[in-house]
């Protein structure tokens, strides 16, 4: 893909993508492109819904998507897209403390690694049953045990 082309994904409106879309003349590739780095809210809630789980994947991973999608993204059935959700720097602290308590540790795992993450809930996941969950919140440098034994 060009440069240019990739520009102009980047840049469209929401009218301009409809308009497209209707017309099935986007890829699916133009539509990752655009789940990345699209910067319009309105296309980005749009694609939240989409079938594809990995076009999902990439409007949570959009730090430009707004806070009411990330939340219903962290919804999704698919673990991954819960995966990219967690990991976004800029998911809620109540999603990221919902999150805490998801079923999948690959979700808790990214949890326990966002600097976002509220304290209450990097505790709790300091306990987690599952090492790789642990060890990533004692890397945390939000971890406020972490904190005190540097600070030893």
């Amino acid at each position: 893909m060009t440069e240019k082309k990739e520009m102009i994904l980047e840049e469209m409106t929401f009218n301009e993508f409809e308009f497209q879309y209707a017309l099935g003349t986007l890829s699916f590739e133009d539509l990752l492109i655009i789940a990345q780095k699209s910067i319009s809210k309105d296309i980005l809630t749009f694609l939240s819904k989409h079938s594809e789980w990995y076009v999902r994947c990439y409007v949570a991973k959009n730090t430009c998507t707004p806070s009411k999608v990330i939340a219903y993204l962290s919804y999704d059935k698919e673990k991954t897209v819960r995966c990219f959700v967690a990991d976004n720097p800029y998911t809620p602290k109540n999603v990221l403390t919902y999150l805490s308590y998801d079923k999948s540790p690959d979700v808790r795992f990214y949890v326990g690694g966002n600097k976002s993450t509220p304290t209450k809930a990097l505790a709790r996941l300091s306990n987690d049953k599952v090492a790789d969950v642990k060890y990533n919140v004692s890397i945390n440098p939000n971890n406020p045990k972490r904190n005190r034994k540097n600070n030893d």
